[in-house]
């Protein structure tokens, strides 16, 4: 399996001769809206021209409709031939912006040798879930593969922990930028709650992203690398790629 790290949360998987993207969120640096009021987002440029990332790829996984995990840019940019893989509540609003081959994921879809499920989680607490609405991960996996678990837009909550305790996944991938909502939050993972996560995730490697890359953020790589760096368990199971870093396992 091949992970690389995009921006912020969208990736790119290679599994069994099947390339996925996760989340695209293309708009060029400063182009997109503001999260805070602090500046457009996103922060920074894409790693490589949106063209060129979307060549090869056999299906779009979309978490959920937040412009910046599938945002106008992708929309237009996308072949409307293009499958796209969501949630079955997010089925209805993909169709009306024109896509042709949308397809529910619910227990499980394959694409090629590869199953792919649906995880739940929370987009922060209880006093924002009105205004974020509801939000999934992934479980990707293939024979004589490492089973991926995205958990998405989400913090560490039950429902993450139930998904870690049952699947044991090789590798998670957090958002780690403890981003907040008219200041309230955290709406993903801030250091402490991704630390908790190595601690509580057994063996797994956990991948951080969804980091340095909007305005509403309040955690960046170099906060993370210090928590990890100060002792923390299971630091040497954390990961946190850089733009367009490319991960194999």
């Amino acid at each position: 399996m091949q992970i690389r790290l995009i921006r912020s949360a969208t990736l790119t998987v290679q599994v069994s001769g099947i390339r996925l993207l996760i989340d695209p969120w293309l708009a060029r640096k400063g182009e997109g809206r503001s999260y805070s009021g602090r500046g457009p987002s996103p922060l920074v440029d894409l790693p490589v021209p949106a063209d060129e990332l979307l060549h090869g790829i056999d299906a779009v996984l979309v978490s959920h409709l937040h412009s910046d995990h599938f945002d106008e840019v992708a929309q237009n940019l996308l072949p409307k031939t293009m499958p796209i893989l969501c949630h079955a509540r997010d089925r209805d609003a993909i169709t009306a912006l024109g896509f042709r081959d949308i397809r529910a994921i619910g227990e499980g879809i394959e694409v090629g040798a590869v199953s792919i499920r649906t995880t739940e989680g929370r987009h922060g607490p209880s006093e924002v879930l009105d205004d974020m609405g509801e939000v999934s991960g992934f479980l990707i996996s293939a024979p004589a593969e490492p089973m991926l678990y995205w958990a998405g837009d989400t913090i560490l909550c039950a429902e993450v922990e139930a998904v870690l305790a049952a699947e044991k996944p090789d590798l998670v991938v957090v958002h780690g930028c403890g981003a907040l909502w008219n200041g309230r939050g955290p709406l993903v993972m801030d250091g402490e709650m991704v630390l908790e996560t190595v601690k509580i995730a057994g063996g797994s490697t956990i991948i951080v992203t969804h980091l340095d890359a909007v305005d509403h953020a309040t955690v960046s790589r170099g906060d993370i690398r210090a928590l990890a760096a100060a002792g923390a368990v299971g630091a040497d199971r954390l990961v946190i790629p850089d733009d367009g870093e490319i991960l194999t396992y």
